[in-house]
């Protein structure tokens, strides 16, 4: 081909030089309803284009140059309009740009798009408009992106500062975007890349549930893209509980989203057996409950599984000995449950503490402890104050977690417990998991310290080691909180006073930049 050629093509797109014809965009009309060209809703203004190079690039569009040619295709009276008119039907205007830039590609060669969502759109509307070759490059173009991009997985302190900006980060938000490999297969490769990247960018379920960001996407997430990752075999966690945790802030979310057939599916990726024993005699029960019990499609009958098959798994989960348990798969419970789910499965997920510890900080303002503090005479004799994470609510083992700070009036000392509560993901209208309405005895394995300031260097002023075997936690606050803390945590340098007055005068020790600060790492049960 001429060289002038090659180098003039990309410089007439869009303008009227040697144009023949105009691309005509417009909202497409409801199914089956009939629309005249006058009552069709214009998208912009028309696009001057050359039917040798939209024949050539698309047999959409050479078909419908073909029937202006054959004089089948309606023209207006007017003079200035007689040319041919190559409509583009559209399902928003916001589609335009796309299908503009889909039709640059044929005189271009280049996908006019910056960032995932940008090429997937000119993808989408290259192959409703069936322009050659222009799939397969925003096919290279995502590729490129997918392996370029450098994927944070969150380690060691947890902070609030969001994900940095990737290519994976951004195809989480636009997963429904994607084709199925079934319907398009030159696009399998992609999704298998996007599949690949989806789990080394969420982590595992700690990071998951604990980093705004990744918690942010995950909600923001179709139940294909939380199909691939709960069915992962390298996507780790510290316990079942927080994969089933996991799914319910999902489904909490999403539940409006979802059908029965959906829904089975994604809870059939938990397994089950691997719960532990707060989850198996506290959590899962009361969801087998709430399922027989529940209206169909209720927000709190989301988990399809019944109260004996709940049962039959607690009583699996007990069984310590290999044999034992394969015993039962294949004996009484092969009839009546399909052994061969995951809820089955005999391998656990990989131990996300197995080569770290996680540190989780967490502070108490000063105006938050002064307020606390100035409601001694309200409250009697006590008053306390609950930390905030600087990630927001903290997950552990499937349940939430705060440090409380409490003091007595006139007292010399104050306390520092852990609390650990029900998540709010589980309180659905009419569960029987809803707050305050379910108890479980819980443990944990972690270390939870307060700072202390001295000649301008922080020091660990408590310490106070939780291991998972002393079951000292309850979630429900029925049974008592014995061993979860002490009382006499930070000594405080005068008595504490009632409101009224300086009710921080004997906290200076602790506070520094306006805040009561802390941490509570999370140890690996191996440690």
């Amino acid at each position: 081909m001429s060289s002038a050629v090659v180098t003039a093509l990309p410089s007439v797109f869009g303008t009227a030089a040697l144009s023949d014809c105009d691309v005509v965009f417009s909202l497409e009309g409801l199914p089956g309803a009939k629309q005249t060209a006058p009552a069709r809703t214009l998208i912009g203004e028309p696009l001057p284009a050359h039917s040798l190079v939209l024949g050539l690039a698309s047999e959409r569009f050479r078909a419908q140059v073909e029937r202006w040619a054959d004089g089948a295709t309606e023209t207006s009276s007017s003079p200035a309009s007689r040319r041919p008119q190559l409509r583009v039907p559209l399902g928003s205007e916001a589609e335009a740009p796309f299908a503009r830039a889909a039709i640059g590609y044929a005189y271009t060669g280049r996908v006019a798009a910056v960032g995932v969502r940008a090429v997937l759109e000119v993808r989408r509307q290259a192959a409703y408009l069936q322009i050659d070759g222009c799939a397969a490059a925003c096919d290279e173009r995502l590729m490129g992106l997918l392996t370029a991009s450098k994927v944070r997985r969150p380690r060691g302190t947890v902070r609030v500062a969001p994900a940095p900006s990737s290519a994976v980060a951004e195809l989480m938000g636009c997963w429904d975007l994607m084709p199925y490999s079934a319907d398009d297969p030159s696009f399998a490769p992609i999704l298998a890349a996007a599949k690949k990247a989806l789990v080394p960018h969420f982590g595992d379920a700690l990071a998951v549930l604990n980093t705004p960001s990744l918690r942010w996407q995950l909600l923001q997430l179709p139940a294909a893209a939380v199909e691939v990752l709960l069915s992962s075999e390298v996507f780790g966690t510290d316990t079942e509980d927080s994969v089933l945790l996991l799914l319910a802030t999902w489904m909490k979310a999403n539940h409006s989203q979802t059908d029965a057939k959906t829904r089975e599916r994604l809870c059939r990726l938990v397994r089950l057996v691997h719960l532990s024993r707060p989850y198996l005699t506290a959590v899962l029960p009361a969801l087998a409950a709430d399922y027989e019990n529940g209206a169909a499609g209720s927000p709190c009958a989301w988990f399809p599984i019944s109260v004996a098959e709940a049962g039959f798994i607690t009583d699996l989960a007990a069984t310590p000995a290999v044999r034992e348990r394969a015993a039962a798969l294949v004996g009484p419970g092969k009839p009546l449950y399909d052994t061969q789910s995951p809820w089955y499965r005999a391998s656990s997920r990989p131990q996300c503490l197995s080569k770290e510890r996680r540190t989780f900080e967490w502070a108490i303002t000063e105006q938050e402890l002064r307020e606390e503090l100035g409601r001694l005479p309200e409250r009697g004799v006590n008053a306390h104050a609950y930390g905030s994470f600087s990630g927001g609510d903290l997950y552990l083992r499937g349940f939430e977690w705060k440090v409380l700070c409490h003091v007595r009036h006139n007292a010399t000392c104050a306390g520092c417990y852990l609390d650990c509560a029900m998540p709010a993901a589980y309180d659905m209208p009419g569960s029987r998991l809803g707050y305050g309405s379910k108890a479980a005895a819980v443990g944990l394995d972690a270390r939870l310290a307060v700072h202390s300031w001295g000649g301008g260097a922080r020091q660990d002023a408590f310490v106070h080691k939780f291991e998972a075997w002393r079951v000292t936690f309850s979630a429900g606050r029925l049974l008592s909180p014995s061993g979860y803390g002490s009382s006499s945590a930070l000594r405080l340098a005068q008595p504490q006073p009632a409101g009224g007055v300086d009710v921080l005068a004997g906290w200076a020790a602790y506070l520094r930049d306006g805040r009561l600060t802390g941490t509570l790492t999370l140890l690996s049960p191996f440690c």
